[in-house]
């Protein structure tokens, strides 16, 4: 009984970290493009590249 209730903690837990891991994995991968769209807006001094990107995501999400 103690080893069923060990493993099914041990899934639980193991289950808690791969979600944290998803969700930080994704947050960084949000603040590199962030970053990458600020640096050009920065360079061609418009906001151009954000536009751009967020009319690129739309036509992404009615596909």
């Amino acid at each position: 009984m103690v080893e069923v209730l060990g493993a099914a903690l041990l899934g639980v837990v193991s289950l808690c970290f791969g979600l944290l891991l998803g969700i930080q994995m994704a947050h960084i991968n949000y603040s590199r493009r962030l970053t990458k769209l600020a640096i050009r807006c920065i360079n061609s001094k418009t906001i151009a590249p954000v536009l751009v990107a967020a009319s690129e995501e739309r036509a992404a999400q009615k596909k």
